[in-house]
């Protein structure tokens, strides 16, 4: 992975700290993702006549996000990354839904088409859907762009029991989950395949460019590092219905690529987390608390439990989700309560000054905190350490 925008000695350390980080042999505190949007001087692309070309004017996509990854101070263990998006749902417009975008409001909306599974075929993505296209041009342009400046992410995947709940609806597959099981069963097997295809076109694309993988979550790993759970439909169903629904499916996914991070979003998905902490396979688990919820440091009993099952864990502070927090008293409590080496701090700043100031505050709390590091190392058994099904993970 290279880049014109890091120095060599700190993009090198970078490099070698995140890859650490995944192999549980990361020492001097957690991972470190600061990063000071607009924090440099550059110019901005001229935006489009329409809101829509915004995220499908394929050139002002890719100039717009070099544009703003230039003008980005990038701290600690931050690397440039672009993930390419069309909303939420893109998954579903694949599947063939009517989308409408909002790029403006960073989301957009589809129209649920599946009124009887019986009735309806197999799910599938054509090569000649409109969404897909779009999606695989811009990855396609991204990478070509990013070659020796940025990585391009993999896609932000709302598969699996997402996907299902945005083409049928979340009442409808409420309902069906107690009255159609066995269909519910057949879909979700067929999400199952078609992530794997997914991400394996997407590898195809990215990895011959030497850049190395991330994805919306950020971290960074010369092999393959995937988000896998994006399950948002989850918060509304009981642990006996995760299990029976979603687990093959999340297992799959992470048995699939090298690395895995598990999006647990809200308070509604703490109750999933026994059955993630049994997939042997998964590396990390993302804590999104909410918006108005309490920081990440009020959850370390959630976070601790997460570690001691071997799993790393990552923290995030930025938009709508604890932006305005007193970040250093968050890396004290953080660092003190758990294991830094299986801490991932995910952090959008105001300013350099505030970034690198992170960065100096993190490293001195490892520093005078090292006897306790070495007590926590005792233990360090990870899932990246443990055997893997490589046969089931090759694209």
């Amino acid at each position: 992975m290279q880049t014109p925008w890091i120095e060599a000695r700190q993009l090198a350390r970078a490099k070698e700290r995140n890859e650490a980080f995944w192999a549980g042999t990361l020492d001097d505190g957690p991972l470190l993702w600061l990063s000071a949007p607009n924090a440099r001087p550059g110019a901005v692309p001229p935006e489009p006549d329409s809101e829509d070309a915004l995220w499908t004017d394929v050139d002002y996509v890719i100039a717009a996000a070099e544009s703003g990854l230039a003008r980005t101070h990038y701290a600690g263990d931050a690397l440039p990354v672009y993930t390419p998006w069309l909303g939420p749902d893109q998954f579903a417009a694949w599947l063939g839904a009517d989308m409408a975008l909002k790029p403006r409001e960073f989301t957009s909306w589809i129209t649920p088409f599946v009124t009887d599974w019986e009735e309806h075929p197999a799910l599938c993505i054509r090569p000649e859907n409109r969404w897909w296209k779009l999606y695989l041009a811009l990855l396609r342009r991204a990478a070509e762009a990013g070659k020796d400046k940025w990585v391009t992410g993999y896609p932000d995947l709302h598969c699996g029991i997402d996907a299902l709940s945005a083409i049928r609806g979340p009442e409808n597959l409420a309902m069906d989950l107690l009255t159609r099981p066995d269909a519910v069963h057949r879909a979700m097997a067929q999400m199952t395949e078609l992530a794997t295809r997914v991400i394996n076109t997407a590898s195809n694309i990215l990895l011959p460019f030497g850049q190395g993988t991330s994805n919306w979550t950020m971290g960074w790993s010369a092999k393959r590092f995937f988000c896998v759970g994006q399950n948002d439909f989850t918060c509304m169903i009981s642990p006996e219905a995760f299990n029976a629904f979603c687990l093959q499916d999340t297992l799959s996914a992470c048995r699939h690529v090298d690395y895995s991070l598990y999006h647990l979003d809200g308070p509604d998905a703490i109750r999933h987390v026994p059955a993630l902490l049994s997939i042997e396979e998964l590396t990390c688990i993302q804590w999104i608390q909410g918006a108005g919820a309490p920081l990440p440091s009020a959850w370390i009993p959630l976070l601790r439990q997460i570690q001691d099952a071997g799993k790393s864990v990552q923290v995030y502070y930025g938009p709508s989700h604890g932006a305005s927090a007193d970040l250093r008293a968050e890396l004290e409590v953080l660092c003190e309560q758990l294991d830094p080496a299986r801490l991932f701090f995910w952090a959008i700043v105001d300013s350099a000054e505030e970034a690198d100031s992170l960065v100096r505050h993190a490293r001195a709390l490892a520093a005078a905190r090292r006897p306790a590091q070495a007590h926590f190392g005792s233990n360090k058994s990870t899932a990246a350490q443990r055997p893997r099904h490589d046969g089931m993970r090759k694209p």
